[in-house]
């Protein structure tokens, strides 16, 4: 009886400290919006919602690494599709604010196959892809001769082949809902009384 009522005492004071957090967050205090879900997390080490939370205000704060080794964290303890989709989406925006569009696309990729619904992943997908394609559009030739053959990487994507590479990847999502329509929609025999 003790026990439950300190794991509960426990739980309520992380959930007070997370929401300390989130007032901080909202009045763009991020250090102390930091400091509260690290408090949370410290009394509460499996509390996704303040690790998540946590993440975010890294992100604000452009700790980057930090950030994205949170939401890894997230991603591996969760067990909600949705949670894990977004924990993709942020850290997919924390990879494009450090400038790394390549890790970018494969958060967007993850976090579509969590939450193939989600529109605005997609579009920040091709988005991402787009300006990927125009950076390695726009490399000057020189650095492409510098670099060791066995250094260089694909060759820009032309405008049809990501067309191409989108058109597979939705179909691959539109496979992914139909498998789990099927699944869903089982029929279970009538009962034989």
């Amino acid at each position: 009886m003790l026990l439950f009522f300190t794991a509960t005492l426990y739980a309520q004071n992380a959930n007070n400290d997370i929401a300390k957090g989130n007032e901080a967050y909202r009045k763009g205090d991020y250090d102390e919006a930091v400091k509260n879900y690290q408090t949370a997390l410290k009394k509460d080490a499996s509390n996704t919602t303040a690790r998540f939370n946590l993440a975010n205000a890294l992100q604000k704060q452009d700790h980057i690494n930090e950030a994205n080794k949170n939401y890894d964290k997230v991603i591996e303890t969760v067990n909600l599709n949705s949670m894990k989709a977004e924990s993709n989406y942020n850290k997919a925006l924390a990879f494009i604010k450090g400038k790394d569009l390549l890790s970018a696309i494969n958060s967007f990729k993850a976090s579509l196959k969590e939450n193939p619904n989600d529109d605005e992943t997609r579009e920040n997908l091709q988005k991402a892809l787009n300006e990927l394609n125009q950076q390695q559009k726009n490399q000057p030739q020189s650095n492409k001769q510098q670099q060791n053959p066995k250094q260089q990487k694909q060759p820009p994507l032309s405008k049809q082949m990501m067309q191409q590479k989108f058109n597979e990847l939705r179909n691959q999502e539109n496979q992914l809902q139909q498998k789990l329509q099927n699944k869903n929609n089982t029929t279970q025999p009538e009962k034989d009384w």
